[in-house]
């Protein structure tokens, strides 16, 4: 069997060259996958593989002083986990679930010394992460709860 080949698009592949490298410019920038699925005209699933060829190294040698928690719809209903550096809003890590052994694993890869360079972690009330902040043995001073937009939204009606 013939296969026509071009330099338009990769060998055994149907997504042209300059599609994957628009796909690949658009992540750097702040645009949600399905937007750039839509803008493309391709599937989200083209966006998710591409976005999989890339390589992220994690620097385990710091991490800030104030420390955000959080979780997020990431795929149908599956919550993954965010942290991020609250003062400047950089992302420390994104993981692809929220259980206590996949965070537990990832904060473990950092030196004792460099967790307790920690001081405050701000969190919304899910009781396995306070538990798990102590566990990973973080020198936090301060613990800053924060409450879900929900649960505000709905003490706000009832006093009123």
């Amino acid at each position: 069997m013939m296969v026509a080949e071009t330099s338009i698009v990769k060998k055994n592949h149907q997504i042209p060259r300059i599609i994957n490298q628009k796909i690949a410019q658009k992540l750097i920038e702040k645009i949600s996958m399905t937007d750039i699925a839509h803008q493309l005209s391709i599937s989200t699933s083209t966006v998710i593989r591409k976005l999989n060829d890339f390589h992220f190294k994690h620097d385990f040698s710091c991490l800030p002083e104030i420390m955000s928690w959080d979780e997020y719809a990431f795929t149908k209903g599956k919550m993954s986990f965010i942290a991020q550096d609250f003062n400047n809003l950089n992302i420390i890590t994104v993981l692809e679930g929220r259980t206590q052994a996949i965070i537990r694993n990832h904060f473990l890869r950092y030196d004792r010394v460099v967790r307790c360079r920690v001081k405050i972690i701000t969190m919304d009330m899910f009781s396995p992460y306070y538990d798990l902040a102590k566990q990973l043995r973080f020198q936090i001073s301060r613990l800053r709860l924060k409450q879900s937009p929900r649960l505000f939204h709905s003490r706000m009606l009832k006093s009123f």
